[in-house]
């Protein structure tokens, strides 16, 4: 059974007690909301205008941060119940519970809406949470693991592993099985378990944009063919407001991560990499950018 809520998601209108749960003078600011767009694609700047919020501060963002805390509050609840009717007819022993999103909000990261035209952490990463049918016989406050995932792709194969059904893949699937690191925990069990991902980005309801991102534990490289590429240290800029493309010190990074990203998207199939030019930017440098010491 799959159950879809809409919510979070703008313009946040949570119910009843969630509409006042949270006071917007006491919501603090998000990490990126001092964003400069020093540096930044073009597109960045311009979605502020185009959703007509360029002249936004934290206390236009506040009470819309206050309400989507509140929209999370009562999605969390809904949750619960589903949980607490899974006890009620003594079918939580034999059911596998994976909560998880498509896509992150903005909401006022970045001074941004919404998820267009960007590949901040913000957006690109979400929650998963996954309860196996014996989870009463494990630590009550859970394990964390934090390898790369990839959501929609991974849990197909994990599901057929779970079920004991592997006669029913089809052969085709790009994911793995997350079994191994659900058994164990850290990820130890992982063994050669991948260290980077992949996402992908081809535009929305304001125009074709497409965008290519590789990740991993430190860097993220986001590959923009027609605008300035990005690339952030997320240890020393978790916020990833400091493009650091075009800086010498960090050429040979650059340079491996645009391999990296070639190799992926080829073996993917990907058509954005299916000709000389879009080859030339990621494996000779093609790109324009600023040069800093």
């Amino acid at each position: 059974m799959a159950l879809h809520f809409a919510e979070p998601h703008l313009p946040c209108r949570p119910s009843g007690r969630f509409a006042t749960m949270y006071d917007p003078a006491a919501v603090p600011e998000w990490d990126g909301f001092r964003e400069t767009f020093a540096g930044k694609p073009y597109i960045q700047r311009q979605q502020l205008y185009s959703w007509g919020i360029e002249r936004f501060g934290w206390d236009d963002w506040a009470p819309i941060v206050a309400r989507y805390y509140g929209v999370i509050s009562q999605l969390d609840e809904a949750i619960g119940r589903v949980l607490a009717a899974l006890e009620t007819c003594g079918a939580a022993e034999d059911t596998v519970v994976i909560f998880t999103a498509d896509h992150g909000d903005m909401c006022g990261s970045h001074r941004m809406m919404d998820k267009h035209y960007i590949l901040y952490d913000d957006v690109v990463r979400v929650p998963l949470v996954i309860r196996l049918p014996d989870w009463r016989q494990g630590s009550e406050t859970g394990r964390v693991c934090d390898r790369f995932v990839y959501n929609f792709l991974d849990l197909a194969p994990t599901l057929l592993e779970l079920l004991n059904l592997p006669d029913a893949d089809p052969g085709n699937l790009q994911g793995r099985s997350l079994v191994p690191l659900l058994k164990g925990g850290d990820g130890s069990a992982g063994g050669d378990w991948r260290d980077a991902v992949v996402s992908t980005y081809n535009g929305q309801q304001f125009g074709l944009y497409n965008q290519r991102m590789i990740r991993t534990e430190r860097w993220k490289y986001i590959w923009n063919p027609t605008d300035i590429d990005e690339m952030y240290d997320l240890h020393a800029d978790p916020a990833e407001l400091d493009n650091r493309i075009g800086r010498w010190a960090h050429d040979a990074v650059v340079t491996e991560l645009r391999r990296r990203l070639y190799e992926q998207l080829t073996a993917d199939g990907d058509p954005l990499v299916g000709n000389e030019w879009m080859r030339r930017q990621l494996l000779e440098g093609a790109k324009l950018a600023r040069q800093q010491p």
